[in-house]
């Protein structure tokens, strides 16, 4: 930020009354009440962020968080543990939050009801369609995509991807039928996306698919109980296991890019909270999320020093 040039008998006089107040040694801006910097934009109210309970979108959301405070004289509450995509969008809706973290693809497909079809396979034209109709159907505005993409992937050890020569889902096809499958309980049966769609699309099926909770999941391909995992792209237990992604080379999955959603009036009031949230279009790959998400659900981090360190490391706090 650029510094104002003061005429030297008011600066004298501000240097005065720094020494006599016991605040000359700082060198910081003057605090307005609360701690925050009286130069910042934003009259000091507090917006709320709400997101789900698990590591990702409780990143993301600590992200936005540490964005808006550092950039705006606004305080953020950050709720967590919200059930479902429902629930945030009804609590932004009735003015219960004013952001949330979503995906391109939950809203795409859940709240605005639209159809897979192979020409909304494009994210930028899923990303379009989601901005323009949250805004006009609801008031909410969509940022630009974080850049990350969290679908079900289907993923083996690197040992087994190495052995079979095995990059994409297609290569699967020769040895499938010997091979069992751990996926979530809720993939398979999952409406117009599920196990069935996948084996029309791919051309195969597996020896067995077996539903079963996550931490059961990994459990099992770790131990040798399972040969192939169906994941979710992001997951930081795909590093802790030494799994291997393979390519959707067929373009089974929706895409699902991390957003941030927005009452669109609380951006207008505060056109302060969307210039400091600019960062966010394009901030992070797949690859960096799945390592942020790492740090959280295996070494046991806490969200919000991830998501500070993330934004100190590319220059943003």
């Amino acid at each position: 930020m650029r510094k104002k040039r003061f005429p030297a008998v008011l600066a004298l006089v501000v240097v005065l009354t720094l020494l006599a107040t016991g605040c000359a040694g700082g060198g910081q801006a003057p605090e307005a009440p609360g701690g925050r910097a009286a130069n910042k934009p934003g009259d000091g109210s507090t917006l709320r962020i709400g997101s789900q309970g698990y590591a990702e979108v409780e990143i993301q959301g600590e992200i936005a968080k540490a964005l808006i405070e550092a950039k705006t004289n606004h305080k953020v509450e950050h709720v967590k543990n919200l059930g479902s995509a429902m629930a945030l969008h009804e609590a932004m809706v009735n003015g219960d939050l004013d952001m949330a973290i979503s995906f391109t693809g939950t809203l795409f497909l859940g709240l605005l009801r639209q159809k897979l079809t192979p020409e909304w396979r494009n994210p930028d034209k899923v990303w379009q369609y989601v901005h323009d109709e949250m805004l006009k159907k609801y008031g909410v505005y969509t940022f630009p995509a974080y850049g990350y993409n969290n679908v079900y992937a289907i993923a083996v050890p690197k040992a087994t991807a190495e052995k079979l020569n095995l990059k994409k889902v297609s290569d699967l096809k020769p040895y499938a039928q010997d091979m069992v499958l751990a996926t979530d309980t809720t993939w398979q049966d999952y409406p117009g996306q599920g196990y069935k769609e996948f084996q029309e699309l791919y051309g195969f099926k597996f020896k067995d698919a077996l539903p079963m909770d996550f931490g059961l999941m990994y459990r099992a391909v770790r131990s040798g109980e399972v040969d192939a995992v169906c994941t979710y792209s992001t997951d930081g237990r795909n590093i802790s296991h030494n799994l291997v992604i393979l390519e959707d080379d067929k373009g089974f999955n929706p895409p699902y890019y991390g957003i941030l959603v927005a009452r669109n009036d609380m951006l207008e009031k505060y056109p302060e909270v969307k210039e400091a949230l600019k960062p966010l279009g394009g901030l992070m790959d797949t690859e960096t999320m799945t390592k942020l998400n790492a740090r959280v659900d295996v070494d046991e981090e806490e969200p919000a020093k991830v998501a500070r360190d993330f934004l100190k490391e590319k220059g943003l706090l």
